[in-house]
């Protein structure tokens, strides 16, 4: 008697299928890959070639630029030197002002004194001023004595100079305004009075017509005294809407005037210092913005444009600009190792300011450039503004200037902007990442795809190739373990029928008692050898999907006691008990009756064989989550984890050694899973090893 393993090891393995189908893979994947990368360097070669001839083209777009902004430069600086001169720095700084590339401006006469832009401080005022002038500043500031300090200025407005009678006049203005705001007046009618008269103070300034020809002191004055004005004619619109139309149009008449004093040169030349101008031009626009009134009076036809215009604001930042760098170019002596026409970078916190000096004839001017700087390279705005390409430039410490802040990848061409801007340069990058490797990459991953499809068409033709196959080698393999399986257990019992029958022939027995014995075991045998044989039709059947079944209402108390019924005469020998419990109210199922019989007499006669000398089976039938229950329990050897995978697997035998005491060829659970799979209901198993198993087959009730 042999085993049924040496047969499975004289059967041709999946093994060497494998080993055929990887050489095959490896003949067919080898040449492809090869093919792939030659077909990659291919490529690779010619977007070489090409990338040069493009970069070049793009080096030569570059150098064009950068040459059409030093062309630009040269020209500007042609300009400068027509129009520019120290002699007239208030219009010079104007008409720098109103060029497409300068924020701000410096300018030095001859000596090296800066004369533009110039502070409130560096105007000569008279600084010897009269007793009685001190005594009324005394009585204004110091002893808050309004009305001394009246009288006192009232002395001083008939000087005759100007510049003091201006200025006692608008102290004067002062005390009447500080007068009706005290607390020394407590009556409204003594309030407006003082108010008006301050306001009549001031008109004799604000409106009069000295503005057009004074020095720089005096015009300061006059500015002051404007803003005084209409800041005391607003005070009195608050204390009373009497004459509202007069002092509105009051106060538009003298922000007019005061309007007319900004960014101006007067007859005589004199203009208002860089710092008192800032300050004027910006109460402009917070008035201009507070009273509603001035931007809808008649006469705001072409004013309010002015207003609403960036000019003055322009202006606002170009003067602080240039005061601000004063501090870094104090005079002209700095200017010495400066080349002429060349930028130069001056740090002012955390931005860069670009300055260049220009010589005029008589003096030097230091131009500089903030925002309005990109307007110097327009031509290279022009040059890419439809290409692929974007430009990016950096002055000579590597500070970005302008173009593009964040490129991607690396610069694909470089040149030097021009020789106004000595070690600047303008580099070159790709606006959505390298062309070329972008290109490569999609035509490698054209490639690399195109053999990877190819590789998988292969190997899934191989797969479903070596799936046949496999499946013809299970085939044979089931085959042979099924003839090995039925010569092995059919080959026992006939030998033991054959061996008593012998037996009762040559007439080998004592008495009638013991013939008997001897026909019960042929009996036996016999009954063995027919369940064994009618597992094998079953088992037949299953493989060539021939079974059929009868489904009907099937009750399934019925099932239960016909299966009790079939193994009673088996289960009354020995020391065995058999508890049959069956629910109460059972809905019936829709099944083939015997073969549901056949599945719990396969689970009964399993119990039976694998439990020890005291037997005890449980038969439960019951109901659970909308499912009719059969439950088969014993207190055998039970099942290990291992084996609890493989057991309803054909031909499984937990014992498979020819010398076990259970008897079956390991197909009564694979019999039983198809006929409960066939019903659409379920098989499982709980075991712990020494302690018994129980079977649970679920179906699904009628209905």
């Amino acid at each position: 008697m042999f085993k049924v393993r040496s047969i499975r090891k004289l059967t041709p393995g999946l093994d060497q299928l494998r080993w055929v189908i990887l050489l095959l893979a490896v003949a067919v994947i080898l040449p492809t890959v090869c093919l792939l990368w030659f077909m990659t360097q291919a490529v690779k070669n010619v977007q070489i070639v090409t990338k040069q001839r493009l970069i070049k083209v793009y080096q030569e777009k570059l150098a064009e630029a950068a040459e059409k902004a030093c062309d630009s430069w040269k020209q500007e600086f042609s300009s400068l030197d027509e129009k520019i001169t120290s002699k007239k720095p208030f219009k010079v700084f104007g008409y720098l002002q109103d060029r497409l590339y300068y924020d701000g401006a410096i300018i030095y006469d001859k000596t090296g004194a800066r004369i533009y832009p110039l502070f409130s401080t560096d105007v000569n005022t008279i600084t010897e001023l009269s007793d009685t002038f001190a005594k009324a500043w005394q009585a204004e500031f110091e002893e808050e004595d309004y009305s001394k300090a009246v009288i006192l200025y009232e002395q001083l407005t008939k000087s005759d100079n100007t510049y003091i009678r201006f200025v006692a006049i608008l102290g004067q203005a002062r005390s009447h305004a500080k007068l009706g705001r005290s607390n020394k007046l407590v009556s409204y009618y003594e309030q407006k009075r003082e108010l008006e008269a301050a306001i009549g103070n001031c008109m004799r300034l604000a409106f009069n017509n000295e503005d057009k020809r004074c020095d720089i002191p005096t015009l300061t004055l006059l500015a002051n005294a404007r803003l005084l004005m209409i800041e005391l004619s607003d005070q009195r619109l608050r204390l009373s809407a009497n004459k509202k139309e007069y002092f509105e149009s009051l106060i538009w008449d003298t922000y007019h005037q005061l309007y007319e004093l900004l960014f101006k040169e007067n007859e005589a030349g004199s203009f208002l210092p860089s710092d008192q101008a800032i300050f004027v031009a910006r109460r402009i626009l917070d008035i201009y913005k507070q009273h509603p009134f001035l931007q809808k009076h008649p006469d705001n036809v072409n004013f309010g444009a002015k207003m609403d215009k960036p000019g003055i604001q322009r202006r606002i930042d170009a003067e602080e600009l240039s005061i601000c760098m004063v501090e870094h170019l104090p005079t002209a002596t700095i200017l010495s190792d400066w080349p002429k026409h060349q930028f130069q970078s001056i740090r002012k916190g955390e931005e860069s300011i670009y300055a260049v000096r220009h010589a005029a004839e008589d003096g030097n001017i230091v131009l500089f450039c903030k925002e309005r700087f990109i307007n110097c390279f327009r031509s290279f705005e022009e040059m890419f503004a439809n290409s692929d390409a974007a430009y990016r430039i950096i002055d000579d410490s590597g500070r970005f200037v302008t173009g593009v802040t964040q490129p991607e990848g690396k610069p694909f061409g470089a040149a030097l902007v021009g020789e106004h801007f000595p070690g600047w340069k303008a580099e070159l990058y790709f606006k959505h990442g390298d062309i070329f490797e972008e290109a490569e990459r999609k035509q490698r991953a054209t490639y690399i795809w195109a053999g990877t499809l190819m590789i998988v068409l292969m190997l899934v033709a191989g797969g479903f190739a070596s799936q046949a196959v496999g499946r013809q080698i299970k085939l044979n393999r089931l085959k042979n373990d099924f003839i090995a399986t039925v010569s092995h257990e059919l080959k026992t019992p006939l030998s033991s029928m054959r061996v008593l029958a012998d037996t009762l022939l040559e007439g080998n027995y004592k008495d009638q008692k013991q013939a008997s014995e001897y026909l019960e075991l042929i009996c036996k045998e016999n009954k063995r050898l027919s369940g064994l044989i009618d597992n094998f039709l079953t088992f037949s059947r299953m493989e060539r999907n021939k079974q059929a079944f009868e489904m009907e209402p099937t009750s399934p108390a019925a099932i239960a006691r016909a299966a009790a019924e079939a193994v009673k005469t088996k289960f009354g020998k020995g020391r065995c008990e058999l508890a049959v419990d069956i629910g109460d109210d059972l809905p019936d199922v829709v099944a083939d009756h015997d073969s549901t019989v056949t599945v719990l007499v396969n689970l009964l006669d399993n119990a039976y064989k694998y439990s020890g000398d005291d037997k005890e089976i449980e038969l439960k039938v019951f109901t659970e989550h909308d499912s009719v229950c059969f439950s088969v329990a014993d207190n055998g050897v039970g099942l290990s984890r291992r084996a609890l995978k493989k057991i309803f697997k054909r031909f499984y035998q937990v014992d498979t050694t020819l010398s076990r005491h259970a008897e079956g060829c390991g197909l009564g659970l694979s019999i039983a899973k198809f006929i409960v799979d066939a019903h659409e209901g379920s098989i499982s198993v709980e075991s712990t090893p020494g302690e018994g198993s129980t079977f649970t087959v679920k179906l699904p009730p009628a209905g």
